[in-house]
Formats: structure tokens, sequence, C-alpha cells
């Protein structure tokens, strides 16, 4: 059995005498596998980081000039990704007019150069600014604040956080709580804070919730190494560093601090508002104070301790490391946020504004259009468009055509080539134009007669109304522009609106009065069940519409009734109501809305237009309908 286990007869065993070593040493030793790293170039990648192909990491680049890692489609190449389009409309299809290209108001700025950036605000669009201007992109998320590590690296914070990979936006995270800032230091420590003391941070693979010890709103963060910095309501003002968060004792008390920023936690500057604008420097040991001529102040940037931004209700102020000093007529007033880039300086406001300055050179506007608060206009098919703001009159869509040719509260064209306009003062101007001349007539009348509304008749045949400034009273004029001017006084309350059917079916109304005009004499209903009257269109002897602020209002033919609104309009107001047959209507107001009513079918339908600024005026015709409002806000609908 022995035997039968040993080696084969024709294999010699081994010396089991033989040391271990000898044995071992007797294998030829391993040959280690070689391997040649690849290059970007043999990768054909033009920017990222990826792999060598021996466990190294290749840094191939970044891209400039507007293009972005992997934006047009390509992995590792540059390329420009979509951002939007020109002009920007609505998922509703109402498309903004003036300003160019949004009506928003814009909260926070971020970009990697002046000619690279992206602006973020109200609901419904980004911005993106490029070398040929600015575009824009969908979004349903209110956005409050933008920072960035690199063009394919970008968060904006409000209802979500938004992440720009370079080719699109996605949504990262939705917090239990709207968030009002955001900052970093790189790719994997970005800080995001909000209302409630609410605060998440990034490191690189998910946001997480931090606790920062307060439930005051926080409306500034800013970091620097392992330092972190908030500021809020309550004079808020925390730090947080290895050892978790402290309180820093605020520079002043009963201040509400709306930005941070600095070089180090020795250069630190923080902004806020207390009956008045507050601006404050921590040198590592004390506060100290700057007095700015501005009422508020909201956003803080900076490239180095001699070049800093403050931005506010006023416009700008620009710190020079000695000194600040405000910059009247090359800024727009009230800008709410601020970014140095490298090659230059980038400022956001209201009313869609967006302001760049290239190094050394003077602020220059974006954005285009006028900011009048329109509260009327004529917007035919065909011919040529008017509005009013109560102090100007423009003729031509701003602001291709932007002369101020008079005052004005209301306007409307009876002929194609005729508007007429009233407004304080006695004021009641035509203005006519033809292909080959153009003219006003002005009708004086008493100066202490403030008209709000118009209603042509015929030829120069027209109606007025508003009030009398010296008694109180309501007041209505009919008007021969060829002979004379007649007074019909009433005895309620200013007339806000005026329309009819015929020279015998007029109403008027206004402060809770409606006035008839039966083409011999005005009959009078008011009391204090009536509302505040804003506009009032007739569409036959048993058909009209009146609108309230917050209601609306039908007359059949024997009698005024209020009709039910849709519901959630408890705190928007409405002030213009748009009928050209009895089909459907629709009805402007606060907050961007537009409502359409279908009569056959008594339903509402709540037109989304893409902004939140108070729309004024309603006019248009078969195919479109044109809005106009607060902060020259002028939009167009297609029917």
């Amino acid at each position: 059995m022995l035997a039968a286990c040993g080696p084969p007869q024709d294999v010699q065993a081994p010396d089991v005498g033989a040391p271990a070593e000898e044995i071992e040493g007797s294998l030829p030793p391993p040959r280690p596998e070689t391997c040649t790293p690849v290059s970007c170039e043999d990768r054909g990648a033009q920017c990222g980081s990826l792999s060598d192909g021996c466990g190294g990491t290749l840094q191939c680049g970044t891209c400039s000039g507007g293009t972005t890692c992997g934006g047009g489609g390509g992995e590792h190449v540059c390329g420009t990704p979509d951002y939007g389009v020109d002009t920007a409309c609505s998922r509703d299809g109402v498309c903004f007019l003036n300003p160019r290209p949004v009506s928003h108001d814009f909260k926070d700025v971020w970009g990697r150069s002046i000619e690279d950036f992206w602006a973020v605000g109200n609901a419904g669009f980004i911005v993106h600014g490029g070398p040929s201007g600015l575009t824009v992109l969908p979004s349903d998320a209110e956005l409050s604040g933008i920072w960035g590590s690199a063009g394919e690296d970008v968060w904006a914070v409000g209802s979500e956080i938004l992440h720009f990979d370079g080719r699109r936006w996605s949504t990262a995270l939705r917090p239990e709580r709207f968030l009002l800032d955001v900052y970093g230091t790189g790719a994997g420590n970005v800080w995001a804070v909000g209302e409630g003391g609410v605060a998440y941070a990034w490191e690189g693979t998910r946001w997480e919730r931090q606790s920062t010890g307060t439930s005051a709103d926080l409306y500034g963060v800013w970091a620097h190494g392992e330092e972190v910095w908030v500021v809020g309501t309550g004079a808020t003002l925390r730090v947080r560093d290895a050892k978790g968060w402290r309180e820093i004792e605020a520079p002043a008390r009963d201040v509400t601090f709306t930005s941070v920023w600095g070089t180090g936690p020795k250069d630190v500057w923080v902004t806020g508002a207390r009956s008045g604008a507050v601006l404050f420097h921590w040198d590592g040991h004390a506060w100290s104070s700057v007095q700015l001529p501005f009422s508020a102040l909201y956003g803080l940037s900076g490239s180095s301790s001699t070049d800093i931004l403050a931005v506010g209700e006023e416009g700008v102020a620009q710190y020079d490391g000695s000194r600040w000093t405000t910059l009247p007529g090359n800024a727009s007033s009230r800008l709410l946020g601020a970014w140095h880039a490298v090659d230059g300086r980038l400022a956001v406001g209201i009313s869609g504004r967006v302001l760049r300055s290239a190094e050394g050179s003077a602020w220059l506007s974006l954005d285009q259009g006028v900011r009048s608060n329109f509260v009327s206009l004529s917007a035919p098919e065909e011919g040529r468009w008017w509005f009013a703001d109560g102090s100007s009159v423009r003729s031509g869509l701003p602001p291709a055509e932007s002369a101020q040719v008079g005052a004005g509260n209301s306007l409307t064209e009876d002929v194609p080539g005729r508007v007429w306009v009233v407004g304080n003062a006695g004021r009641l101007d035509l203005h006519t134009w033809s292909s080959t001349s153009s003219g006003t007539n002005h009708f004086y009348l008493p100066r202490n007669f403030n008209f709000h509304g118009v209603y042509p008749l015929r030829d120069m045949w027209v109606w007025a109304a508003g009030a009398d400034t010296l008694t109180g009273e309501g007041v209505i004029i009919q008007l021969d522009g060829y002979t004379s001017w007649t007074h019909y006084p009433l005895a309620t309350g200013a007339l806000r609106a005026i329309h009819g059917t015929s020279p015998d079916d007029v109403w008027a109304l206004g402060d809770s009065v409606i006035a008839h005009w039966d083409g011999t004499a005005w009959t009078e209903t008011h009391g204090a069940w009536l509302p505040s009257f804003r506009a009032v269109h007739a569409l036959g002897r048993d058909l009209a519409w009146a609108l309230g602020p917050n209601s609306l209002w039908r007359w059949d033919g024997m009698k005024w009734a209020p009709m039910a609104l849709p519901s959630g309009l408890e705190k928007l107001e409405l002030h213009a109501l748009f009928a050209d047959s009895r089909d459907e209507l629709f009805i402007a107001g606060d907050g961007g809305l537009l409502l359409r009513y279908d009569v056959a079918h008594e339903a509402w339908r709540r037109i989304d237009t893409g902004t939140r600024k108070r729309l004024r005026a309603l006019d248009g015709g078969p195919r479109t309908l044109v809005l106009a409002g607060e902060d020259g806000t002028v939009l167009r609908l297609y029917r």
C-alpha cells in the first residue's frame, strides 16, 4: 500500500533532505505585468477626469467660451449645451414682449465669466447669459440663491435644490423648508440655508440635513476653509468650525442680516436692514459700522479685500480697500444679487434686470425694455400700439418706439388711426396718424377734473369719466370735439371706467356707484354694498361686465349681480377685463393672474402667464390678446 502511493517510476523524487530555500529557489521568479497608461489625447478627451487605464486619473482640463464638458452630448468633449431660447413663453403660450427676456425678479447670479453666467429668481424661468445675449430655460422652482464650482457643477436653491451638470438642470432634492442662499468652497463642500434655520450640506455624494442651532430665517451663507458663516433674522449670526456651531455677538440688535461675505476669518462683511441699510465689518476682534445711503442692502460679492460690491434698494456700492462709494447713474435701482466673475462683475434685480461690468468699465444692461407701470393700452391686431402709465403715453411696442406724447390714465382706439387719451388735470387728447402725417388735438377742460375712463361714440363725440378734485364728486364729460363740452356731475364718488354700446346705452362705474345713460339723463345706483369698480365692458343692452377688486358683476338686461369666481383668488386683486364676444371674457390682476371664462359652459380656466407682475390692462382682437402692467410688463397670447 505504501509503495502504491509513491511517485511514478519515470519521475525522480526530490531530495527530501534538501533545505526548503533551495527547493523554492529552484522555481523561476514571476515576471511582473507591464501597463502603459493612456493619455487624454489617446482617449479623445478634452475635459474632465477619467481613468488612465493603469489605476491613475487623468485631468483633461476645463472648457471655456460658454461650452461645458459634455455640453454637446459627447463624453469628455467640450460642447455648447441647450441654453434655452431668446423669447420666453409660458406653458400656456403667453410670451414676453417687454421687458426682454422676462419681467421676473432675479434674486441671485453666479458665473465663471460675464459671458457665461446664470440668474435665478421667481418660478418660471432660469436665465443664462452668453456671448450672444440672454436666453431662458423653463423652471417650476422658485429660486433664491445660486453658486457653482465650475461650469459643469452649478447649484440653485429655493423650493428645490437644482443641479446643472454641464448638460441640463435636474432636481437633486426637495428640502423641507424654502432655501434662501447657497455657497461653497469646492465641488465637495457646498452649504444651503433657509427658513426656520434649516441647512443642508453637500460633501460630494448627497445633501445632508444639518442643525444650525437656531430657528431664525437664514438669508445668507458664506464658507472659508473649515468655517461656515450664516446670517438671518433677529440679528442672527452664527459660525461653524471643527468644534461645531457657535454664536457670534451681533454688532446691532433688531436687525435682519441679509448677506455675508469675506476673504477670511479676520475679514468678514455682513449687510442687512434696520430702519435703513446696515453694513458691518469684522476684523477678527471687533465690529465696525459703515454708513451708506441705502434704505436696504440685499447682497455682497467680492474678489479680494480691495474689490467688494454691495447691492440693494438704490443700486450698487463699491469698496476699494479704503472707502465705499455709491455708483449712481450706471446701475439700476433695487438690485438683489451680485457676483464677481474672473473677468468682471454681475448684478441682477427686479423686473428682469441683468447688469454686467467688465474690468474697469461701466455697468451695461443686458436686458431690454422700459419699466413704466402700464395702466391702459390699445393693441389692435393691425395698426399701432399705444400704452399709458398714468403720467405718459407711448406709441409703439417698447422700446422700439418710446416717445412720451402726453399724460394718460386711460386710452382707447375708436377707428384705425385715432386714439383718445384722458388723464389728470383735465387732460383729454386725440392722437391721429396716417401713412402721410400724424398729430395731436388737445382739449382743455377744467384742471380740477381727473379723468380715468374714456369712451368714444362717433366722429368727434366722446365721453370721459373721472372725479372732481375740489368736491370729490364723480364727474362725466360729453365732448363735442367740434364745438363744446357738457358737464354731468354725480353725487357720489370717483368714476373709474366708462363703456357702452350706442349713444343711448352707456355705463359709468366707480367707487360704489353704477351710472347709466339712456340718451337723455344719467341714472345713479350707489351704496356700500357695491365695490369700487375698476373696469366695465358692454356687449349689448342685455349683457355687460363690470370688475371690482375682488368681484365680477354681470348685467343681464334687468339687473346687476355678482358672479362666482374661482377659489384661490382671495389675496389677489383684479384690475382689467376684456371681452370682444358673448362667448368668453378675460380677467387680469395681481401676481400675473389671467383668467378665461367660457360663458356657455360657465367654466373658468387659469392661464399661466409666466410672470408674477401685476397686470393692469387687456386688449386685442380675434386672434391675439395683449396684456400690460407693472414694471413695463407686456405679454401676448395667441387665442
